[in-house]
């Protein structure tokens, strides 16, 4: 999907708000986008214009040494711990291989992390009825496992497309445009696990679930690309603002192009979204959302 100029909106952000980028990735040797700007710079650019915080997440165990360090040295930042999950690259093999360094890590290493995360479904990277299974399974292994530890969580959900149709089983559920989200929320509530402790992080629909999803207590986090797409703000509509946080999902979802690289500081961008699609001041947004924040992670 190309970049059409006619679907950002029509303000711009303020600068100096007190933004919180409440998901974002300092990867070290993970094979993500090359940074275009070193992360040192980014972590100064956003302290320098904005008086706010952000919290970067590990996808798995050996990312995890590596961020750590780097919030020892920086106290504003804040790290959440994830692991990976089954799917058409990594498969259940490699996944259970790094399970107890995970299991490890959030077990042992509780004072080191706000949150536990990402983790979860992703029906697009994982398009047959089996590797879906092992998702669904390994899910609700990770929250069994993890309960415990009253920790919040953020949630990586992506539900299928009309692209991601199982072509050996066209017609099995699995298929359903809101089934992530169907069984994510049943798996939640047999668990036992608060709605306020859970952020679906870069929550990507179906519409009509974000405001069912804030009724019941979830919080709706919004991606810096809701500045330049629609198909991101129509998620948003509905969903009152004690509810909602936001991100930039860095190096990913950049605000106005697709395959751009994304830092934290672009998260004033989902500010201005929210404040867009509510007819709100960015400054009222700004100070809510990072209030919403630290209620969720529990930082100061």
């Amino acid at each position: 999907m190309s970049y059409r100029k006619n679907e950002a909106i029509p303000i711009n952000p303020e600068q100096e708000l007190p933004i919180v980028d409440c998901h974002a990735h300092f990867p070290d040797k993970e094979p993500y986008r090359k940074p275009t700007h070193s992360y040192e710079s980014q972590y100064e650019f956003f302290f320098e214009k904005h008086n706010g915080q952000f919290i970067v997440s590990s996808s798995s165990y050996y990312n995890y040494d590596y961020l750590h360090e780097y919030t020892q040295i920086h106290e504003e930042i804040y790290l959440t711990v994830g692991c990976l999950k089954p799917s058409d690259r990594y498969g259940m093999d490699v996944v259970m291989e790094e399970h107890p360094h995970f299991i490890d890590i959030v077990e042992n290493k509780r004072d080191t992390y706000v949150g536990i995360g990402e983790f979860g479904l992703d029906f697009h990277h994982g398009k047959t009825q089996s590797i879906r299974q092992e998702q669904i399974d390994y899910f609700k292994r990770v929250i069994q496992e993890t309960k415990h530890l009253n920790k919040p969580y953020a949630l990586h959900v992506r539900n299928a497309t009309q692209r991601d149709v199982d072509q050996k089983n066209p017609n099995h559920e699995f298929n359903q445009r809101d089934f992530c989200n169907k069984i994510i929320v049943k798996i939640l509530e047999e668990e036992g696990i608060k709605p306020e402790k859970v952020m679906w992080h870069c929550f990507s629909g179906p519409q009509e679930w974000g405001p069912k999803l804030a009724k019941l207590g979830y919080y709706i986090s919004v991606p810096s690309s809701a500045y330049g797409f629609k198909r991101w703000r129509r998620n948003i509509s509905g969903v009152p603002l004690d509810r909602l946080l936001t991100e930039t999902d860095s190096c990913f979802q950049h605000p106005f192009k697709m395959g751009g690289f994304n830092t934290p500081a672009n998260v004033k961008y989902a500010v201005a979204a929210i404040a867009y699609v509510n007819d709100m001041k960015q400054q009222e947004v700004a100070e809510k959302v990072l209030e919403n924040a630290r209620k969720f992670f529990d930082i100061s």
